[in-house]
């Protein structure tokens, strides 16, 4: 019932929303306000244009087959098939008073069951929701819950993508989830930066903390502004752009108390002090477009020990992935194709042999695959379809000792509308 009660909620925000804006429209407030619609969203904003609101929202309906190896499953009509409303997420944003002070408020309502999969658990969540003041083009200040930018797979956004979703390892496994704090970017010539200091326990977490975390990101674009990192070349650049970045961040004495609760999908319990690291590149060029990252998270045990596989399960440990994708506009803003490779390791210390100094890891997670889409109206109104190879071992073995392999098959077919 608590779902249903925050849903409706979240209906009658949206419907005091639309009330308001109708409102604006009356003869008493018609001249001191503004009421339009622009790049897709509806907007209300004073004359002055001290203050404004502009709605959005996004919706992907999401359709999946995936085909499970008998072998690994032991069951010869093992596959699933299902239709997900994964993501419907609604929000405004706008100027808060003064023409350098930015705000945004998100929700999203899902009906995903796969609790963290991907942040977005079902029911109403609150997503992005800060104030932003900007000083200049080189530095703002930003208070709130935001997706901090560490891997650019994360940082992309679903909406702007070549496939259905982002790669699983640097986006799910090893990424920063959102959290609570603030922080300081901008931009300098060829080179962005954002510097924050969070709360380190994602912005799911209770409020009551002993150390803060601290994150920074830097990027560098030579020439000229390159626009999402794995969006693909839309408009067929005339001229070659580029992006490299790197990334880093410290968590001190973080609580583990299940798997997801960093989004780190370790087995980890009790505490530790978590490093992790990241770099990424990418380029565009004529409708071609090529991007890849590596990312790595460290785990030590708070408490000063250090030894692999330790019984909290946390001393040691190490987690890393990398992916790397290209795509293709065979006609410009309207049709791409695209293909992906990624690997995945977690528990690299503990996964093979829990408890024993030294173990290794089993070997990870593989994804490949290729995909389609095709853009009505951009990324406003687009159909994208995948087909990936999921190859685990599981840490199972057959008689004689070796590992075996899992190679499912999972295809899908999402329809994408925003406005």
């Amino acid at each position: 019932m608590k779902d249903y009660k925050k849903v409706m909620l979240g209906s009658v925000a949206t419907s005091a929303l639309l009330l308001g804006a109708g409102a604006a429209t009356t003869p008493a407030l018609a001249g001191s306000a503004e009421v339009g619609h622009k790049k897709g969203s509806f907007y209300i904003k004073s004359k002055d244009g001290k203050f404004s609101v502009i709605t959005g929202a996004r919706i992907q309906f999401l359709y999946t087959y995936q085909d499970n190896d008998d072998e690994n499953t032991g069951d010869a009509s093992s596959s699933d098939t299902s239709f997900n409303a994964r993501r419907v997420r609604f929000g405004v944003k706008g100027r808060a008073g003064h023409k350098k002070l930015s705000y945004k408020v998100g929700l999203n309502i899902s009906t995903n069951s796969s609790a963290g999969q991907d942040g977005d658990d079902s029911g109403l969540q609150s997503t992005d929701t800060y104030l932003k003041w900007k000083f200049s083009k080189a530095a703002s200040v930003t208070a709130g819950v935001w997706k901090q930018r560490f891997t650019e797979s994360h940082t992309n956004g679903s909406g702007a993508l070549t496939f259905v979703d982002m790669a699983r390892g640097t986006s799910n496994l090893l990424r920063i989830e959102r959290d609570v704090g603030v922080g300081l970017s901008g931009k300098i010539k060829t080179v962005g930066y954002e510097l924050s200091i969070i709360n380190g326990n994602t912005r799911k977490s209770p409020a009551s903390n002993k150390n803060q975390s601290v994150h920074a990101h830097v990027r560098i674009e030579p020439f000229g502004k390159f626009g999402k990192f794995y969006e693909g070349d839309r408009k067929h650049s005339k001229k070659l752009k580029v992006i490299a970045t790197a990334a880093g961040f410290y968590k001190d004495n973080v609580s583990f108390s299940t798997r997801g609760n960093q989004n780190t999908f370790m087995s980890l319990a009790g505490n530790a002090d978590v490093t992790g690291w990241a770099f990424g590149a990418a380029a565009k060029w004529r409708g071609l477009s090529v991007a890849g990252e590596y990312a790595a998270q460290r785990f030590r045990d708070a408490d000063g020990s250090n030894v692999p596989g330790s019984t909290t399960r946390v001393a040691g440990e190490k987690a890393q992935a990398w992916n790397i994708e290209a795509s293709y506009f065979v006609m410009p803003k309207k049709w791409s194709v695209a293909a992906r490779y990624e690997r995945f390791m977690t528990n690299t210390y503990a996964s093979k042999n829990p408890g024993t100094v030294g173990a290794t890891d089993t070997g990870g997670e593989r994804r490949w695959g290729l995909a389609t889409s095709y853009h009505f109206n951009g990324h406003a109104n687009k159909v994208t379809a995948d087909w990936i190879v999921l190859e685990d071992n599981n840490g199972a073995t057959d008689s004689t000792g070796a590992l075996v392999r899992s190679e499912d098959n999972r295809f899908r077919v999402q329809w994408q509308v925003g406005f």
